[in-house]
């Protein structure tokens, strides 16, 4: 996590639901960025101190939302700060099967009246088959919200 700038305390952010992964033929793809966005949402909220909100995507679940448009988007809707992001990969296995379930995700938290980046994450994990790609993303969720 690169943190130019910390967000004042009480600060309310919000959420824009992150752009599905775009891998050609992974099913669960499909989905991922609503998922993705719910948790980071939930994460920032249950931090002290955070304040999150999660808003819908104004755009397709595919679609590029760029920085300035969700700045402004956000803006529109009263807030100081957005996170917006996209997952990179999202994949979940069978229980049992002995392969890797992997999530990744690319972050970034913005500040609204002038669409400034305050912070920004990017990293891909992989677990074992008995957790989940939310699980995974979770624990991202946890060290951008102790960051901010």
């Amino acid at each position: 996590m690169t943190v130019r700038d910390k967000m004042p305390t009480g600060s309310d952010v919000a959420v824009v639901m992150f752009r599905d992964c775009t891998i050609q033929g992974q099913e669960d793809c499909d989905g991922s960025g609503l998922s993705a966005g719910s948790v980071f949402a939930r994460v920032i909220a249950s931090t002290a101190g955070k304040k999150a909100v999660p808003l819908d995507r104004p755009v397709g679940p595919k679609d590029a939302l760029s920085d300035s448009d969700a700045a402004a988007y956000a803006k529109g809707r009263g807030y100081a700060y957005v996170v917006n992001g996209e997952v990179q990969d999202y994949y979940r296995v069978a229980p049992f099967t002995f392969r890797s379930e992997r999530a990744g995700v690319a972050v970034r938290i913005l500040k609204t009246s002038d669409g400034s980046v305050v912070s920004f994450f990017n990293d891909r994990g992989t677990a074992n088959n008995l957790s989940s790609p939310d699980s995974i993303i979770e624990s991202m969720a946890t060290k951008v919200a102790k960051a901010m």
